[in-house]
């Protein structure tokens, strides 16, 4: 299943600054939003900071990810870049 832009960008993001390989950054970006009650192919940007802010990092530490601060910036930064292609295609 094909996950929403931001989901994909977010993925892409935790994929390239952690050394989880795709399918396990796919998988706790998923279980986060599970938890959350949302689901990736239609999740936004702004409903995903949120995530990214309150679940995301407890998903991270089980995954074994160290510097959770560090990607959770990094995902937001591509969060940004979301933003930016939406606004640019919506006007």
């Amino acid at each position: 299943m094909a996950g929403s832009p931001a989901f994909e960008a977010a993925c892409s993001a935790l994929e390239r600054s952690t050394k989880l390989d795709r399918w396990a950054a796919r998988g706790t970006l998923q279980l986060s939003l599970m938890d959350a009650g949302l689901e990736t192919g239609s999740v936004s940007a702004a409903q995903l900071r949120v995530v990214i802010g309150a679940v995301l990092p407890r998903q991270l530490k089980s995954a074994g990810v160290g510097d959770t601060g560090a990607v959770c910036t990094q995902l937001e930064q591509a969060l940004a870049a979301v933003d930016e292609r939406g606004a640019a295609e919506g006007a």
